[in-house]
Formats: structure tokens, C-alpha cells, sequence
């Protein structure tokens, strides 16, 4: 591109009115003001979770400060009209925004960039100027170039990572104008009970993606359909090669579907050669691990207090998102259950964002019976208090009711923990144990209460 034509994008943006986003759960608990040595900022997620409109979120939130707008400068990097794209791009739109406001370099500026992963070598430049100009910087990626690791190696401390997730249930119901539960509430009206019960069951279908709520149903499937071949073709092809993709869309697929169950590398892989793939142990590992970090699949450990875990268990997968299960499975693979217990493992990770990494886990009691607790959470470092929670969308048969909290009662006596949690589609109870009291709550009340606490 001229410089003439990068100079137009500039003016472009700086003239563009900042879109006023339904409000998200803040991610950076406080954005300093412009300052030398800043940490760089970083918001990473799957494609289409929201995180280019919570970097408008933030600047609303600083126009309403009184912060200069002329002093907020946003740019998309993955805006067609800069192919090709020269590596020098970023350096280059920065300090014609700076030729254009020149108070914004001498006093200060807020430089939200999105989509950074599509610049060579975008980490120098972040760190650099940010080390050298009086800046906050923020930005924004969508693929494995900007995942957990990658970024530790690049910035070496100099950086905060922040995950953004698709709609919590408490966000969706926001986004869709379903009023949300007063500061303190904890009991509903049936009018208020019916509402929730019917948003959380769409909720439970769809999922939080923003960018398919209010559309015709079938427009939402094309549209979760297509955010996982972008992110196959995308952001996995990129790193492991085009010849991969056809595989790779395969074992992306086999995830999703089953997602909430236990997925090995090793029958994944002589399933997909019995199939006609040249899918090799390590070929397989790799693929999933870039799934995994380009956000499209998350593994759950195993709870464990050894310094080196257990190699062979089996860890449980599960999609990015609920409604993603629901829009790539065929009609018989359709698995309630399933889907909620993913519901809630993703509502963990948002609860648990930039705590610990293990301190949300699955439990096996190791007391002969084997008995499994879908989640064991907290931190002992990190002196969160640890919970048991066990899923199950429907307890109305008997032997479920009983294999379930009998499951949930051997865990607290293992953990010695006097409480454990039941999380269903709509039952409510309390039953009592020799290990202590079992509570039943419905999910998508588990999902509602916290969060004016949070907010």
C-alpha cells in the first residue's frame, strides 16, 4: 500500500463512531493510564467470541472518563485493503496515526490493535513500543500464534494475558433483553422461573457465540459450522501445513461431538487409519494441540497431588462451546447431557480466568470403587476453597439419582469436604449424607447467581 492509502485507514478509523456493544464481564480488571514500560495487554479467544467488541467496550468506558477520543486509536489488521501485508505495517499505521494527532505521542494514547497475529513478528514491535512510548497497549489475536505459549516465550514477562470466552448465560441474557436478577436475589417468582428455565434451554441449544444470537435457526448453524473450518483452515493449516486440513477437520469434528468424553491420541488415531488417514500418533497429538491452541478445544486433567502426573489417564475434552456440539453432531449423536456438562465446565473457566491453570479438574476416587466427580475446583495456593460438582441434566430415574450422588458423596469423603453440589437442568433439592449435605440446584440458577457479586 501508498502511504497515501495508509494515511486514508487512519483518518478513516479516527473518524469511525465507537460502537456501543452490549456490556461483557470485564476481563482487565484495570487498564492503567498511557505510561512507559506498561504491561502489554492481550486478549485471546476463538475467533467470533466478542473480543473486537469488548475492545470498544473499553473505549466507551474511556470516552465516559473524559479521555480525548482523538487520544483512542483502533485498527484492524485483518482488513483486506493492507494484502499484501508488509512486515514493517504496524510500525507504519502507529506513526501515521501519530503524524495525524500529534498531542496523542507527546501526551499520551490508548492503541487498541486487533487481529495482530496477521503481522510477522508483531510481538517486537508490541513489546518495543511499549517499552519506548508513553502508551496502553491492547491487543487483540485469534490463532495459535498468540496462544498461552507462545506469548510466555515472546514477551518474557512484559505482558498480561486475558481470556475472552463466548456469552456466559448472564451475558446472554443480556444481550437477548432478559432482565437480569437483582443484587442479593436468590429465590424467583414462577413468572421469573418459567423465563430463565425457557432462555436457558436456548442457551443450552445455541450457545454464547454473539455474533448467531437473534438469527433464523438455521443461519446459526452455518454460521458455528463455519467458525470451525475458519478456525481449521486458518489458524491450524497455518502452523501445520495445508495438506493437514482434511484431517484435521476430522479430528476437530470427533472432538466437538464428543465433547465431555475421555479422548485418547492413541485409539483417535487408529480409528482415522482405519479410515484411510495417514493419522500417526504424533501427528494427531500435534493437530490436537493446536486445536487446543487456537481455542476450539479445552482438555480437563485429572485432580492429582503428584509432581508428575499420570501419563496414561485419559483426560475428558470439550468443545470451545455448547452450541457448537449441538450445530456439527448429527441427529442421533445429540447428547443433552453432554452439552450441559460443557455449559458448566466453560462457566469454571470463566469463573476461574487468570487463577492457577489446574485449578479446575476431574476427580476419580482412588478408593476401589473408581467413583468419578465431573469437577473438582479450587486452589490451595492460591487459597481458593475447593468444591465438588458433579452434572447431570436429568436425575428423574432412579438409578441415576443414586449413581450420581452416590459418585459426589465418595468424593467428599476423599476430599473430607462436608458439601457437594448436583448442577441440573431444573431440579432443586438438598439430600443428606454421613459425608455431609448435597445440594441439587438447577444450572442456569447456578449461572445467574454469582454474577452480580462478579460484576
Amino acid at each position: 500500500m501508498t502511504t497515501s492509502d495508509i494515511a486514508a485507514l487512519v483518518r478513516e478509523r479516527l473518524a469511525e463512531a465507537i460502537p456501543s456493544p452490549s456490556p461483557r464481564k470485564e476481563i482487565i480488571r484495570e487498564l492503567p493510564e498511557p505510561a512507559r514500560f506498561n504491561l502489554v495487554h492481550i486478549i485471546t479467544g476463538m475467533r467470533r467470541c466478542g473480543k473486537t467488541f469488548y475492545l470498544f467496550q473499553l473505549m466507551q468506558s474511556l470516552l465516559a472518563k473524559g479521555v480525548d477520543r482523538q487520544h483512542m486509536f483502533y485498527f484492524d489488521f485483518s482488513d483486506e485493503r493492507l494484502k499484501p501485508l508488509d512486515r514493517g505495517i504496524m510500525q507504519t499505521v502507529v506513526e501515521e496515526y501519530w503524524r495525524q494527532v500529534p498531542d496523542a505521542r507527546e501526551c499520551g494514547c490508548y492503541l487498541f490493535l486487533d487481529e495482530v497475529q496477521e503481522i510477522d513478528e508483531w510481538q517486537g514491535f508490541c513489546q518495543r513500543i511499549a517499552e519506548q512510548e508513553t502508551v496502553t497497549l491492547v491487543i487483540t489475536g485469534s490463532s495459535s500464534k498468540v496462544s498461552s505459549s507462545e506469548i510466555a516465550s515472546s514477551f518474557r514477562g512484559r505482558s498480561h494475558v486475558h481470556e475472552m470466552w463466548p456469552l456466559s448465560f448472564a451475558e446472554y441474557c443480556a444481550f437477548n433483553g432478559i432482565p437480569l436478577p437483582e443484587t442479593g436475589q436468590t429465590s424467583f417468582s414462577p413468572k421469573e422461573t418459567t423465563r430463565y428455565e425457557s432462555a436457558f434451554s436456548d442457551y443450552l441449544q445455541w450457545g454464547g457465540f454473539p455474533g448467531i444470537q437473534q438469527r433464523p435457526f438455521g443461519d446459526r448453524i452455518e454460521l458455528l459450522q463455519g467458525y470451525v473450518r475458519d478456525v481449521v483452515a486458518r489458524d491450524v493449516a497455518e502452523r501445520s501445513g495445508r495438506e493437514d486440513i482434511s484431517l484435521t477437520m476430522q479430528l476437530a469434528l470427533f472432538a466437538i461431538r464428543n465433547t465431555a468424553c475421555e479422548l485418547s491420541s492413541n485409539d483417535l488415531a487408529k480409528r482415522l487409519t482405519d479410515l484411510g488417514y495417514k493419522a500417526y500418533w504424533n501427528k494427531v497429538s500435534q493437530l490436537l494441540e493446536l486445536l487446543q491452541q487456537a481455542y476450539l478445544i479445552h482438555y480437563l486433567p485429572e485432580y492429582t497431588t503428584m509432581l508428575k502426573p499420570n501419563t496414561t489417564a485419559r483426560p475428558k475434552v470439550y468443545a470451545e462451546d455448547h452450541g457448537l456440539a449441538y450445530a456439527v453432531s448429527r441427529a442421533n449423536q445429540q447428547d443433552h447431557g453432554k452439552r450441559l456438562e460443557t455449559l458448566v465446565y466453560l462457566e469454571l473457566r470463566r469463573r476461574f480466568s487468570g487463577r492457577r491453570t489446574d485449578a479446575i479438574s476431574s476427580l476419580t476416587v482412588p478408593d476401589g470403587s473408581n467413583a468419578k466427580v465431573d469437577f473438582l475446583t479450587g486452589d490451595a495456593l492460591g487459597l481458593d476453597p475447593y468444591e465438588l460438582i458433579q452434572v447431570s441434566y436429568d436425575m428423574s430415574a432412579d438409578r441415576t439419582r443414586e449413581r450420581e450422588i452416590g459418585s459426589l458423596v465418595a468424593g467428599m469423603r476423599f476430599t473430607r469436604l462436608q458439601e457437594g453440589l448436583i448442577l441440573t437442568l431444573r431440579e432443586e433439592d438438598a439430600v443428606h449424607s454421613d459425608a455431609g449435605e448435597v445440594r441439587i440446584t438447577p444450572a442456569w440458577k447456578w449461572c445467574l447467581l454469582p454474577y452480580e457479586a462478579e460484576m
